[in-house]
């Protein structure tokens, strides 16, 4: 399988992605959305890609012009397309890969980021990771957050409540929910 990157100097190049079916690939039109909603924040950005799969929301940061990314990923799949296509975008300077949990990781991790992007499988507490990122000061002043779930057409669409961000907004991308904040 692949993902043709959207916009920026890559465009049009393709990714590699996990054929696992722990990961998922973020849908072309949400990426496309989320990248126009921080595109004038983007150009010399620092980005941290939780739960990275293929990496498609980090590289498609780096086509766009962010200066660094930080991909976290745990499945061995998704490990190998990470670095594979690290080395096919000749990227190796700009970013790190972190091969651990989620959580583990953001205990080491240093920031601030300007773009965090939290992308968990469906169903994973996402809690827990927020106020880790909070805890730590992992987002600088005036920088985003994204959160992607699922959409449950049974419940409400209420985004997390986080009381040091604002929340900006939540749309409906197919299956997909983005909530959007703002510290």
């Amino acid at each position: 399988m692949s993902l043709r990157m959207i916009a920026g100097k890559f465009k049009g190049r393709i990714l590699k992605i996990p054929k696992t079916n722990s990961t998922r690939p973020t849908s072309s039109i949400l990426r496309e959305a989320l990248f126009n909603i921080c595109q004038f924040e983007i150009e010399g950005a620092t980005v941290l890609d939780l739960y990275a799969g293929s990496g498609a929301i980090g590289f498609e940061a780096l086509s766009r012009g962010a200066a660094h990314v930080t991909f976290v990923e745990k499945n061995r799949q998704a490990i190998v397309c990470i670095k594979e296509n690290i080395s096919l975008l000749k990227v190796e300077s700009q970013t790190t890969l972190l091969t651990m949990d989620a959580t583990s990781s953001l205990k080491k991790m240093k920031g601030p980021f300007d773009l965090i992007y939290i992308d968990p499988p469906y169903d994973t507490p996402i809690a827990p990771i927020v106020e880790e990122i909070i805890a730590k000061n992992l987002l600088k002043e005036d920088s985003f957050l994204f959160i992607e779930e699922r959409y449950d057409p049974d419940r409400e669409e209420n985004p997390i409540i986080i009381p040091s961000l604002t929340h900006v907004s939540t749309r409906k991308f197919g299956i997909a929910l983005l909530h959007q904040y703002k510290k």
